[in-house]
C-alpha cells in the first residue's frame, strides 16, 4: 500500500516566513522532488536556505484492487 506524502517547504523572503506543502503519491516521489530542487534557494530569492521535508500521511494514495481467486 502507498500513502500520500507531503513535500513540505519552508523559507524566508524579505523577512517573511513562507511555509507550504504539496501532496505527492508516495514517499519516493517526495525524495525525488527534494533531490531535483536542492538549489531552490537560488531561484526563489530566499534570504537563507530553503528547508524541505517529506511528511508521511495515513491517507491511501492508491486503492487496493481486489483480485479474483483462481477457479
Amino acid at each position: 500500500m502507498e500513502f500520500f506524502t507531503a513535500f513540505y517547504i519552508e523559507y524566508t523572503v524579505r523577512n517573511m516566513d513562507i511555509q507550504t506543502y504539496i501532496l505527492l503519491p508516495s514517499y519516493e516521489a517526495c525524495q525525488v522532488m527534494i533531490r531535483d530542487n536542492e538549489d531552490m534557494s537560488e531561484y526563489m530569492f530566499a534570504d537563507s536556505s530553503v528547508d524541505m521535508w517529506c511528511i508521511e500521511t495515513d491517507k491511501l494514495s492508491k486503492s487496493i484492487t481486489p483480485v479474483l481467486r483462481p477457479e
